[in-house]
């Protein structure tokens, strides 16, 4: 490898000094940030059964509290120019470790609270070492490397843990996730506190504050694997492997100095927002081609944004203020965005992402002449190509740890590259009595704050199913902490699966079954008066008998007010799917016995199996002090023998289990 001449007389230093560890520094925290704002949707589904305006005030004091943080480290490390040293990143990585650590320690309400301050201080690290990195020549090119490098680590993460994320995961593998997640920055600290290799940054960027809308497209997005994977129709394993490759793809071009026309700069700013509208509004490969777009466009646009050609202005103030108004950028996409489930905005909710892929777009537009004596252009003049060689040999290798945890996840996971679960028998293997067990699963999240979704296959597990439906099931949804619960519960439970979206592509209603299933259709459901797209999902199940048995698996809307809602939901849902022979309807009606809807479907000849043979006074929502029945397991043509209801505190309502078998004339 060829060397440069460093200060001194026969120093000699590699022309990427410094870069790798940079790079891997701003990649880890990036890592670790992307998980915390997944988990904090869990941590802030607390508040929201305090009140949705409590979860707001939550939300945002959380994340506009890390530019507080930023304030406390800088002061602390007396940094009065408001740019961090690299002592100040190792000391806040320090308190981020100690709290993902603790994280996997607490349960309750002192993990909702840890939870949410583990948020707040690593957005305000990431923010911090983005400005260290930045700060110098061709450190936006570097931060922004780093930015990629960390989504692709997550997305490799997340496949090797089937999504679900190991702060949930009470055994042995989340303590091992969580000790290298904690001590993965400290991989740079050698590089960092070499003065030789990592010199003191001279400013910082001036746009700091677009970081936030970016880690909120990338939680929500660009390092979903399960969000690609439900947008697109496609195995989670493909999914996956395709955010990969789009954030190598991204990075690849950062790595080289080559100068970048104005008309490349404006074509990935456009294409960024174009590609994440188009992530948002289609299905199918389409989705999956604009997801890889949006990752690539947004490598060059963080590039630009990040770039120190004229320095912010120093000051610990406006450092602390840029990251809390990053902090509040990445808050509210994620906010408002979910906000429109429960209180419908003006407009479609998938314009908030664009809008902040706008912004992020825009701020990387606004390119400035350097002042005098400021800092030169990130994409200032090439090098000569064996500098460039060496650069590119020694960065490109922090690509490979991503792609290695995917393929060891999607090898040791044996989870194949099946969309539907596993491969099953095409009839029931029992001639007699079946079991169906019906949960509205609550996007995964326990009233205790927690997502536990071993402990749900345990409990469906133990009623040794020979089906189940399941309402409010996610398929990365942030607020159910990114995990694609359809594809994870399936292989889990080795059982075929069938996912209907409802309120988006990532939220709807499931059928599992050890069986095949088929004749499938999604029924959309009348809307009404909202809040939320309901659907209802219907398949045929075939017993050893040779019987078809069609199973619907429905949630209608759920406001008390939201009756004439629901008859009408029903209503259409009799009229798509008349009963010709054995059938079971089962899901979260959000109506109590001796409701207009129960007369509605008493009179069209179904049977509530808790009524025929269980206990009519056990209630089912909301979990831990049920107050309501509205949780249902109704038949026709069937036989039920046993209905109960359990006791499992992971969701927000309590499962039903009954027992049934054809009825024979």
């Amino acid at each position: 490898m060829s060397t440069t001449r460093g200060p001194g007389a026969g120093t000699t230093t590699p022309p990427d000094a410094g870069t790798p560890t940079r790079v891997w520094l701003v990649a880890a925290l990036t890592l670790t940030t992307l998980e915390a704002v997944r988990a904090s949707g869990p941590f802030l589904d607390r508040w929201f059964a305090v009140g949705t305006g409590a979860a707001a005030v939550a939300a945002l004091v959380t994340y506009a509290g890390a530019g507080v943080v930023a304030a406390v480290l800088l002061v602390a490390r007396r940094r009065p120019s408001g740019t961090p040293d690299t002592r100040t990143l190792l000391v806040g990585a320090g308190v981020l470790g100690v709290l993902r650590l603790a994280l996997q320690a607490l349960d309750g309400l002192a993990l909702d609270v840890v939870g949410l301050l583990t948020v707040a201080v690593a957005v305000a690290v990431l923010t911090l070492a983005v400005a260290h990195v930045a700060g110098r020549t061709g450190g936006g090119r570097q931060a922004a490397t780093g930015l990629l490098v960390g989504s692709g680590l997550s997305v490799g993460l997340q496949m090797m843990l089937g999504t679900w994320d190991a702060v949930w995961r009470s055994g042995w593998v989340g303590w091992v996730v969580a000790g290298l997640v904690a001590l993965a920055p400290f991989g740079a600290a050698p590089g960092l506190l070499d003065p030789a290799a990592s010199p003191e940054p001279t400013g910082r960027p001036r746009r700091l504050w677009a970081l936030g809308p970016y880690v909120a497209i990338a939680a929500m997005l660009l390092a979903n694997p399960a969000f690609a994977a439900s947008q697109a129709g496609v195995p989670l394993d493909v999914a996956g492997l395709v955010l990969l490759g789009a954030a190598a793809l991204g990075a690849w071009p950062l790595l080289r100095p080559d100068v970048w026309p104005a008309a490349l700069r404006v074509a990935a700013a456009a294409l960024l927002v174009v590609a994440v509208g188009c992530a948002l509004w289609t299905t199918g490969p389409v989705a999956l081609v604009a997801l890889a777009v949006a990752q690539v466009s947004a490598g060059l646009v963080l590039a630009t944004v990040l770039s120190t050609r004229r320095s912010a202005p120093p000051g610990i103030t406006r450092t602390a203020v840029a990251t809390g108004a990053g902090g509040l950028a990445a808050v509210l996409t994620l906010l408002l965005y979910m906000l429109d489930y429960d209180v419908p905005l003006p407009v479609d909710n998938a314009w908030v992402v664009v809008a902040a892929a706008l912004v992020v777009a825009l701020a990387g537009l606004r390119r400035r002449t350097p002042a005098a004596g400021g800092e030169q252009a990130d994409a200032g003049p090439a090098v000569p190509d064996d500098r460039v060689a060496a650069r590119v040999n020694a960065a490109r290798l922090l690509l490979i740890p991503g792609l290695v945890l995917a393929v060891v996840g999607i090898l040791a996971g044996d989870r194949g590259w099946s969309t539907t679960g596993a491969t099953v028998p095409a009839q029931a293997s029992d001639d007699g009595t079946l079991t169906v067990v019906d949960w509205n699963l609550h996007y995964g999240v326990a009233p205790s704050t927690a997502v536990d979704l071993e402990g749900v296959a345990r409990a469906i597990e133990a009623q040794d199913p020979d089906v189940v439906t399941l309402q409010e099931v996610e398929r990365g949804w942030v607020f159910g902490g990114g995990a694609d619960m359809a594809t994870w519960l399936a292989h889990r439970l080795d059982m075929t699966i069938r996912f209907a979206p409802a309120a988006d592509q990532q939220f709807g209603n499931a059928v599992l079954a050890r069986s095949a299933l088929t004749d499938v259709v999604v029924h959309p459901l009348p809307y009404g008066d909202g809040p939320q797209d309901r659907s209802a999902l219907s398949v045929t199940l075939t017993t050893a008998a040779g019987e078809p048995v069609r199973v619907t698996s429905v949630h209608l809307q759920h406001r008390e007010s939201n009756t004439p809602t629901r008859l009408a939901q029903l209503d259409a849902l009799l009229a798509a799917e008349p009963v010709t022979g054995p059938a079971l309807l089962a899901g979260d009606l959000n109506a109590v016995p001796g409701s207009p809807e129960l007369d509605v479907l008493t009179d069209a000849g179904w049977v509530s199996a808790v009524d025929a043979v269980g206990d009519p006074a056990a209630l089912t929502s909301p979990v831990p002090d049920p107050e309501h029945r509205i949780d249902w397991v109704l038949g026709q043509g069937v036989t039920f023998t046993e209905a109960t209801v359990g006791t499992s505190p992971l969701s927000d309502h309590l499962p039903v289990t009954a027992r049934w078998r054809v009825t024979t004339d």
